[in-house]
């Protein structure tokens, strides 16, 4: 059965990088045009250098965009501090490793006093430490964004973490092992595969996680614009393809 509603998240994210360049003088005033202009071209590749470099340190910051962390959080392995493990604790050792701005929404409500309140966080978030579900969704001007985070309990004593980033133009889902023994979140391969979609041609419109229940849902949108849905339900060890709507 093909759902009739349509919906339309985007996420704003706010990266901010400082900038200086140099207004120095050509030492040369007897210079001929030519070498003029030889030397205003040096100076501007010197300010793009400059730039380029502090945009590497805004990066090294930690504040990334979604479309960063959908192409580098598989090759990070994340440790997570301390005894606790509940869904609080594993966001937040994943936020420190990927910083977003989506994300600071989360830890501001989970953490007041290290996050300190800002514009970005009028809309709150939902911590429901019981079930295992964060979430921060916002709307600002025309543009609605959504972050969620939950945790499933495995059968050998792990556990199944998944994040989305949901928006109109740049959405993902990745999903990680937490070891107990060991700390660890470790990328996992998702279980979301092409054959299962209604429109294999089409990425997903976004991602449902659940707050209650087991049931991971991908939502797609339909050429008649509506949406059809995907169902991935938890079996105690992994998530596996159920049925589609």
């Amino acid at each position: 059965m093909k759902k009739t509603i349509s919906y339309s998240i985007a996420l704003l994210l706010f990266v901010w990088v400082l900038g200086s360049c140099g207004n120095g003088k050509d030492a040369n005033e007897g210079a001929d045009k030519n070498d003029k202009a030889t030397t205003e071209k040096v100076e501007a590749s010197d300010s793009d250098t400059e730039e380029t470099a502090e945009e590497k340190v805004e990066s090294h910051k930690g504040m990334y965009e979604p479309s960063e962390l959908a192409k580098g959080w598989k090759q990070r392995t994340i440790t997570v501090k301390g005894k606790n493990s509940d869904i609080v604790a594993l966001f937040e050792a994943f936020h420190n490793a990927w910083p977003t701005d989506a994300g600071s929404r989360i830890m501001h409500q989970a953490s007041p006093k290290q996050y300190p309140a800002g514009e970005l966080y009028e809309e709150g978030s939902i911590i429901d430490r019981k079930n295992g579900y964060v979430e921060s969704a916002w709307l600002e001007g025309e543009d609605l964004g959504a972050i969620s985070a939950c945790v499933w309990n495995r059968k050998n004593g792990h556990k199944l973490f998944a994040v989305t980033f949901d928006n109109t133009g740049d959405n993902f889902i990745c999903f990680y092992d937490f070891d107990p023994a060991k700390g660890t979140l470790t990328p996992e391969k998702s279980p979301i595969k092409k054959e299962h979609l209604n429109y294999p041609d089409r990425d997903p419109a976004w991602y449902t996680l659940p707050r209650e229940g087991k049931r991971l849902e991908v939502v797609e949108d339909t050429p008649e614009g509506g949406v059809a849905v995907v169902h991935y339900d938890f079996d105690g060890q992994n998530l596996k393809f159920t049925e589609r709507e």
